[in-house]
Parts: C-alpha cells; structure tokens; sequence
C-alpha cells in the first residue's frame, strides 16, 4: 500500500517536471517567434504603396474621407501622369463608353499635320474649307497661311475651316488619305474604340471613350510646337501678304482662370454635348489630364474634378 502511494508522489512530480520544462522550452522560443512575426509583418507592410508613402514614387495617396464630386458628364477621367513614370487613375467614370468627341477630333487632326506636313509650308485656304458649318475662325478663301499658323486657329479657336484646309488643301496630301492617317495613328497608339469621319468633329461617328482621348491628349503634348499652342489664351496670325489680320482667343474658359492649368481643347455638338480636355501641373513632375464627354456644364464639371483631385488626394 506504502509503495503504491510513492509511485502516485513520483508519477505526479514527474508530470510537474515535464510541465516545467515545457514552460521554459515555450518562454525561450517566444522571442523567436515574435521576430519571426515582426519580419513577416514587415516585409508584408513594406510591399504595400502605403507603407512607404513619404516616397515621392507613392504618391499621390486617396483621402477617403472626401467623397468624389457630383458632375454632369456622361463620362470622365482624371489621369495622373509623371515624366518617365507610370500613369494612373485618379477618378474614372464610365471610362469605357464609346462617344462622340466633337472638337477633340482635332488633336488628332493636328497629331497628323505635326507628323507629316512641314510648319512652315504655306497653305492656300480654299473656298470649300471656309464653307464648312460651324466655327470659322475668321479665314478668307484664298488667303495664305503657314500650317503652323492654321495649327493656332485651329486649335485655340476651335475653327472648323482652319482643321478643314488643314486636312485637304495641301497638294501633298489627299483628304482621304489624311483621314485614314488619323485612323492609322489611333490604332498605333493602341486606341481600338477610337475612330475619325472627318477632321473637324461636327460627325457624331467621330467617336472615343475619355480613356483613350487622355492617351491622345498626352501624346500632343509631347510635341512642343502643340504644347505651346493648347495653352495660349490669345495670340495674332497674319496672312502671308499681311493683308489679314486674325486675332484669336481660346474657346478654354478655364485657361486663366485655374492656375495650375497649363493647357486644352474644348468640343461642342448638340449630340456629343460638352467636351473639354485639360492638362494641368499640379506639383513638380506631376500632371493631370482630365477629360470628359457628354457635359452639360463642361467647364464646372472640370473644374470640380481639378479642385477634388488636389483636396482628395495627398500630393506631398
């Protein structure tokens, strides 16, 4: 009987020494285990944006607590691109649907003219290109002007007849041929819902999605010639004989009155709606391009995306 109840003593000292030694094991791997854990967490923490958001290559970073404003447009994009870095979405709406462009057309009218014709040739304006409907810009059938000249007009005063003389009254250059140059350009760019009828926008089947304008705005801008054009706010153009006098004024009522707004094209049809582009510098390197289709208040929509852009996203 004395025996049994020393084999009880020894069985539960031995459970309690087991015990021990299991708690010491647990205490000095502990340590381990939290670097462990802290390693892990960190190199998951470091391969998030936001983790190292004092970089200027994360930003800029969304403040959620701002919501996105309320616009008309059927659809639209704010697009933020960096020199030699990759672009990204800062608002998007609807950024897929095909639409009319309008007046947008003749970014592309004028990637084509910068691509193949010379800035300084000399156009004859013909009396079919001062017939065409829509803004006219003021040219004379007959008169002569540069192509650099016509680019101006074209493009700060949004003229109709400037992108139709641009577009076929060169001897160098078939109409046809021009157009389907526009064509050709869309689809090099990549831009497959992007198509041209004709080079001035009054065709409802001249047709984009804001996506693909804001690739095509982007690439203008790389030209200095039409960087330097889409942000003047008025300029002087003189025939060649210096018989006629074109003082022009951008149809951008936002050029001048946002700061941070270095350039755009506007559009308008009662179909297409309100068109703008806007290309804007908002800190260092930084760039917007925003554009939207189908607006009623094309310039208030814009101008609210601009606002919200740099309230609702942190840029430093």
């Amino acid at each position: 009987m004395l025996k049994k109840y020393y084999l009880q003593i020894l069985i539960i000292l031995l459970l309690i020494a087991i015990a021990w030694v299991l708690l010491l094991i647990e205490k000095n791997n502990q340590p381990m285990q939290a670097n462990l854990n802290q390693t892990q967490g960190d190199k998951i923490i470091s391969q998030l944006p936001i983790a190292n958001n004092i970089e200027n290559s994360f930003l800029p970073i969304r403040n959620w607590a701002i919501n996105e404003p309320e616009i008309s447009a059927k659809s639209a994009i704010v697009l933020n691109f960096k020199n030699d870095k990759k672009n990204s979405i800062l608002y998007q709406k609807n950024t897929g649907k095909i639409l009319p462009v309008a007046s947008l057309t003749k970014l592309m009218t004028a990637i084509v003219v910068i691509e193949n014709y010379d800035s300084e040739q000399i156009i004859k304006v013909s009396e079919n290109s001062v017939l065409i409907d829509g803004n006219s810009g003021g040219l004379i059938a007959e008169e002569e002007l540069k192509i650099k000249d016509l680019l101006y007009i074209m493009l700060v005063e949004s003229s109709n007849d400037a992108a139709m003389s641009l577009a076929q009254d060169n001897p160098k250059m078939s109409y046809e041929n021009f157009i389907t140059l526009m064509n050709d350009k869309a689809k090099e760019l990549g831009l497959f819902n992007t198509t041209f009828k004709e080079p001035v926008g009054l065709d409802s089947y001249n047709q984009s999605t804001v996506s693909e304008i804001a690739v095509i705005a982007e690439y203008a801008f790389n030209s200095p010639l039409l960087a330097e054009i889409l942000k003047t706010s008025e300029a002087t153009v003189y025939s060649i004989n210096k018989n006629i006098i074109h003082k022009i004024t951008n149809t951008n009522k936002l050029l001048g009155k946002i700061p941070q707004l270095i350039g755009g094209k506007t559009g308008y049809t009662e179909e297409a709606g309100g068109c703008l582009m806007t290309i804007s510098n908002i800190i260092d390197n930084n760039y917007l391009i925003t554009v939207i289709l189908g607006s009623t208040q094309r310039e208030n929509d814009t101008e609210k995306l601009i606002d919200w852009t740099q309230t609702a996203w942190i840029w430093k």
